[in-house]
């Protein structure tokens, strides 16, 4: 099962109150929807895979998420920042120990290294 699948699965309910945030609030939606953001994360970080993606992936989803902040109202330029985070996400998730998840099959290396925790990161 992918990060995202897990996230889904556990935090269903608090990941569909941001995305209608996010969808209402296109110019504004990183200021708007921050506690929901918070509340996401939050509740994903009770489960191992996503710790490990955490640590493992926060240097690609920092870069993802300054992008954002940086391009409030022009998010889709940060494609590659978000595709670069996905691919490390993919590689830890595929990497994972069946305590982590049920699925895990074939060994990869994440693409970023560990890195020390920042307040303005929430997966950290």
């Amino acid at each position: 099962m992918e990060a995202l699948a897990v996230t889904a699965q556990l935090c269903g309910p608090e990941l569909e109150r941001y995305g209608r945030c996010v969808a209402a609030s296109p110019g504004s939606w990183h200021r708007d929807c921050h506690q929901l953001s918070l509340s996401v994360t939050e509740c994903a970080s009770n489960h191992p895979l996503v710790r490990r993606i955490r640590r493992d992936c926060s240097d690609s989803f920092g870069a993802f998420e300054r992008c954002l902040r940086e391009r409030p109202r022009s998010a889709a330029e940060c494609g590659p920042h978000v595709s670069q985070f996905l691919l490390c996400a993919q590689n830890v998730t595929q990497s994972a120990t069946p305590g982590d998840t049920a699925t895990a099959t074939t060994s990869a290396t994440p693409r970023d290294s560990p890195s020390a925790t920042s307040a303005e990161n929430p997966w950290n």
